[in-house]
């Protein structure tokens, strides 16, 4: 079950979209307003790292160094910050805001997706724009590159539509829609997250219904449906609230949702067993944001309210 650790900030008046782990484990970022804070986790320490963004930040991953912050914004633009030496690029490009980055497993390609319904590649070493991929028709809100293949790149739509891309070639390989409960009766519901599995085979997405499904993206297929409790009538959300994929080190994987009341559900990613409802943590604020590293578990709150957990077996 998880298990509630702290709480690393409390609910404020700043606007908090984001929180990341970083990938060696020592550090929390959390997107506040325009800036970054930074939360060690060893000595309970927060860092400001400023940023040159004229309008909220929207969306912040970790280079896979733990070294860089990348942020999206409001702007229209994107900022790669150092932890310890500030702002390294500024990138501009994009025509609307910026609403999703993720690094590939290098560190040397960074990609980027917007309300301009554009995803876009940067080249982190010289932060010059190497291509452009235009393949959905509403804004791009969700994007993600496997940990380990680097080679391809999903996308996810307020069109409905996912996407595979060829990273290096830019191409799509595979558009996924054929699910027979992706069709409301006002047209597609709107994807919100996609998100790989570790071993890139899988992808978890999920979408303004609060439903979140597995795909074998090869084969085109559902291989698992997780549904929140009593779900029985179409639920539509507004926020594009967050999802994660846990791999505790004593048990199996662990699906983990949030919705726009607070509240986060936690599933057996293999049995698709429902194991723990968590409903009193978020005051009724939107969980945003979700980051999982190993047992350890973060999640954020539209209003800046941040908890961590650790799952125990």
């Amino acid at each position: 079950m998880l298990q509630f650790v702290s709480q690393i900030l409390p609910a404020s008046g700043a606007v908090s979209t984001s929180c990341q782990i970083s990938p060696n484990g020592e550090y929390v970022a959390i997107s506040s307003n325009t800036n970054i804070l930074l939360y060690e986790i060893s000595t309970s320490k927060l860092i400001h790292l400023t940023t040159t963004h004229v309008q909220g930040i929207n969306c912040i991953c970790w280079s896979p160094d733990s070294k860089c912050v990348a942020s999206g914004s409001e702007d229209f633009s994107i900022e790669i910050t150092h932890i310890f030496y500030g702002k390294i690029h500024r990138l501009m490009g994009h025509t609307a805001p910026v609403i999703s980055v993720c690094y590939n497993n290098k560190g040397s390609i960074l990609c980027s997706s917007s309300v301009d319904e554009s995803i876009k590649e940067w080249h982190v070493l010289s932060g010059t724009a190497l291509k452009t991929m235009s393949a959905h028709s509403d804004p791009v809100v969700s994007i993600d590159i496997p940990e380990s293949d680097s080679s391809i790149l999903s996308s996810g739509s307020y069109d409905g539509l996912i996407r595979i891309f060829d990273t290096e070639s830019g191409h799509c390989l595979k558009t996924l829609t054929y699910d027979k409960d992706w069709i409301a009766e006002d047209g597609v519901v709107p994807i919100s997250m996609v998100k790989f599995s570790k071993n890139g085979k899988f992808l978890l997405v999920k979408s303004l219904d609060n439903v979140v499904k597995l795909w074998d993206y090869t084969r085109g297929t559902v291989v698992r449906t997780f549904l929140w409790p009593n779900q029985e009538t179409k639920t539509k959300l507004k926020y594009n609230c967050g999802l994660e994929l846990m791999y505790p080190k004593d048990s199996d994987p662990l699906v983990i949702s949030g919705d726009d009341f607070g509240d986060m559900c936690i599933w057996n990613a293999y049995s698709k067993t429902l194991l723990q409802k968590i409903n009193d943590k978020h005051r009724n604020s939107p969980v945003i944001s979700i980051s999982a590293k190993d047992s350890m578990l973060v999640t954020l709150s539209i209003n800046g309210e941040c908890n961590m957990f650790r799952w125990s077996s």
